[in-house]
Parts: C-alpha cells; sequence; structure tokens
C-alpha cells in the first residue's frame, strides 16, 4: 500500500545546515590572510560568529539526519519499523537502511557525539574530549554530502 503524503520538513532542516556551513566557511576564508613566508595570519572576532555558524551547520545536520532516516525507514521497512528505531544510535539507523562503509558510519558517530555535547552542554562534565566547532562541522558536512539522496524519494 502506497504511503499517504505526508508534510516534512526535511529539506527545510538540510537548507539551514548548508547555508550555516556555506556562511562558516566564508567568515573563516575572510579572517585569513596569507603572510610572506607561506603562513597565515587569522583575525579574531570577539563575536564567535565562524563558531556559531559551525555550531548551527553541525546541530542542523542532526536534525535532518534524524528526519531522514526517520522517513527513509518507514518509506523501506514501515512504520513499525520506524517506531522500533525511533531512539536509536544514527549508526544503527544507517545500518538498517543499507549504509555499511565504515567511514561514513564513523562521521555519523562522530557528528552524534558532538552534536550531544552542542545541545546538552553539561559544563562541569569533561567528556575529555578537546573539539573545535567548525572541525566538527567540516564532519557534519561531509556526512550531509555523503547522504545526498537519503531524503530523496525513490
Amino acid at each position: 500500500m502506497p504511503l499517504p503524503f505526508i508534510v516534512t520538513n526535511v529539506s527545510i532542516y538540510r537548507g539551514i545546515a548548508e547555508d550555516a556551513y556555506a556562511k562558516m566557511q566564508e567568515l573563516r576564508e575572510a579572517a585569513r590572510r596569507p603572510r610572506g613566508d607561506g603562513g597565515w595570519v587569522v583575525t579574531y572576532d570577539p563575536d564567535h560568529r565562524d563558531f556559531r555558524y559551525a555550531c548551527i551547520a553541525t546541530v542542523f545536520v542532526g536534525i535532518w539526519l534524524e528526519a531522514a532516516t526517520h522517513l527513509a525507514i518507514v518509506r523501506d521497512h514501515g512504520v513499525e519499523k520506524a517506531r522500533e528505531f525511533d531512539r536509536r544510535l544514527y549508526e544503527d539507523k544507517l545500518r538498517l537502511l543499507g549504509y555499511t562503509d565504515g567511514v561514513l558510519i564513523e562521521r555519523a558517530a562522530r557528528l552524534r557525539r558532538a552534536r550531544n555535547e552542542l545541545v546538552h552542554e553539561k559544563a562541569h562534565l569533561d567528556s575529555g574530549e578537546i573539539r573545535f566547532a567548525q572541525d566538527e562541522a567540516d564532519n557534519a558536512h561531509d556526512l550531509l554530502v555523503a547522504l545526498k539522496d537519503l531524503d530523496s524519494p525513490r
């Protein structure tokens, strides 16, 4: 039986993530000037705008991934399987959908950890890992690109 027409924000989440990542990249490049010796001079931004956009990009790739995997699981496996996988890890959902590449699964795990630390900040509980928001946004964007067809109807 075909699925009913549904209204979803999945493409909007993707757009927010892509726009924020592009803005982060723009700000990152604008802050760098070449030095005579081949290095770079990085201008300090007291408002941390590239950091802010990196956070937005990372969180919205997570929101997009959650929505896209849910839609794909319903499409491919039905509503009951989607309910069963509702609170499972990104990695588990991707494996269910046939994504088995180890690099891609590790990107999803890294996104999950970074997104959780951003959204559920526990300032007094040190994870023991130093993260750079821009690097996490790069990882999130690479995952978004690798899964570019996940939210497309089949």
